[in-house]
């Protein structure tokens, strides 16, 4: 058996973006009046009902002690300390909610802009924050030059021009509030710019963005009930998801790898894979994880070992102290995730706690590069479906699932017609081309 585990760091749990964890948010901002802030944020929190105040005495007892309103210690406090703020059953009950109210339709294809030459984008992405941000928003430059519009990527340390019709801002928890991106935090910035979300509803990372969510022109989020929590509460928003460019070269086919140490150990089956001639019974990795660590993700992992032994499998769960970047991690890079991918039968997608998101990032991916996702339930998607461009199962039952798919005939059959599905599916409906028209038309919409 061939099973490469790699936890990185000490035994400690640490947070998994530490960074924008450890660096307390300035309540000055948006340079406005901390009662402001702070009443913006509880009317939110209270018009979607995402607080949960018996959870929050439960999870913090000197709230109780103190004789303090806990919603409005969490908006003056709490929320500075990375505090849990819901919980599972309130977060449930609002997906239910906007599920039954919206379904799940696919948005009509938007339309081509009749001047794309007026248009002039700029999109940022904190160079301190995690590599798959600062991936999300190259993905989306290529999306519209794909449409003929003109775009430029930039960090916090860029300088403002007045030349921009359109400001972008990817991950705004890292970007205002990591190194010289608390420059950007101003009223007149934000008020214009269109904020990017990309953080699960109930964690402090979404909860530490609100302050930015709630003044900026408009709201893109990744996850579609997301959105409609964030449209419930009066911010305008919408689903938007970076998908396929044919122009984003770092997830071009790689025929050799590099040196990168992420690499280090692979056989030369796996090294020198001909991905001009690919077959899913062909790749030589079975089985691929990649993701942050956790305690629900390392008690399934720890639980398979034994029922995929024999397969040739590469898991990876970083444990991080501080957002996941080249400089001290081989796995923070476009190319080494895509040459894995590249390599592997099945991306194994396993949620870090018992909320089922969509990880659209983390999915998406794996249909550029025709590996086949066996995942454990997730919400509905309006475009993507179980059985017909994913496999969908419950966690004890998925190392069964991947044993068929890898080694029976039938298995590999139904897995290449599924990857194959996957991927047309993916060019033709979800397209970084379309996720930068609708960004545009989300802000001419404002």
């Amino acid at each position: 058996m061939n099973f490469r585990s790699r936890f990185l760091g000490s035994g400690r749990r640490v947070p998994a973006k530490s960074d924008a964890a450890q660096v307390a948010i300035d309540p000055h901002a948006l340079r406005g009046s901390p009662d402001a802030i702070s009443a913006a944020v509880a009317n939110f929190l209270t018009r979607t009902g995402l607080f949960d105040r018996d959870a929050y005495v439960r999870t913090y007892p000197d709230i109780a002690k103190s004789g303090l309103d806990p919603l409005h210690h969490f908006v003056r406090v709490g929320i500075h300390g990375g505090r849990q703020f819901t919980s599972q059953q309130t977060v449930a009950r609002l997906w239910r909610e906007v599920l039954r109210a919206e379904g799940q339709q696919a948005p009509p294809p938007p339309a081509e802009p009749d001047h794309p030459e007026r248009y002039r984008v700029a999109i940022y992405a904190s160079s301190l924050g995690n590599f798959f941000m600062t991936e999300i928003a190259e993905v989306l430059k290529a999306g519209f030059e794909e449409a003929g519009i003109r775009v430029e990527l930039r960090d916090e340390n860029a300088v403002p021009r007045r030349d921009i019709t359109h400001h972008i801002v990817v991950a705004p928890h890292e970007f205002f509030v990591l190194g010289e991106g608390k420059r950007w935090a101003n009223e007149e910035f934000v008020s214009r710019a269109i904020l990017f979300a990309t953080e699960q509803i109930q964690t402090q990372w979404f909860a530490r963005s609100l302050v930015f969510l709630l003044r900026a022109k408009a709201v893109a989020d990744m996850n579609g009930q997301n959105a409609a929590i964030l449209r419930k509460a009066g911010i305008r928003a919408a689903a938007i998801q970076p998908g396929y460019a044919a122009s984003f070269a770092p997830f071009a086919p790689q025929a050799k790898l590099d040196d990168s140490p992420a690499f280090a150990g692979l056989s030369s089956a796996v090294r020198d894979y001909d991905t001009a001639h690919d077959r899913f019974a062909s790749r030589p990795l079975d089985v691929l994880f990649l993701g942050q660590n956790a305690p629900r993700r390392e008690k399934l992992l720890a639980a398979y070992a034994g029922k995929f032994a024999g397969m040739n499998n590469f898991i990876y769960a970083t444990r991080a102290a501080k957002p996941l970047a080249a400089a001290h991690n081989p796995m923070a890079s476009s190319k080494v995730s895509a040459a894995l991918l590249q390599r592997a039968k099945i991306l194994l997608n396993l949620h870090r706690d018992e909320y089922t998101y969509f990880e659209w990032w983390r999915l998406m991916q794996a249909f550029w590069h025709k590996s086949v996702v066996v995942t454990e339930p997730c919400f509905p998607h309006p475009v993507f479906k179980p059985g017909e461009h994913y496999f969908e199962e419950a966690p004890r039952h998925i190392p069964h699932l991947i044993a068929w798919l890898v080694r029976s005939p039938d298995g590999q059959t139904k897995a290449e017609e599924m990857r194959e599905r996957a991927f047309a599916t993916l060019v033709d409906r979800a397209t970084a081309k379309d996720a930068a028209l609708l960004l545009l038309r989300l802000a001419d919409a404002s």
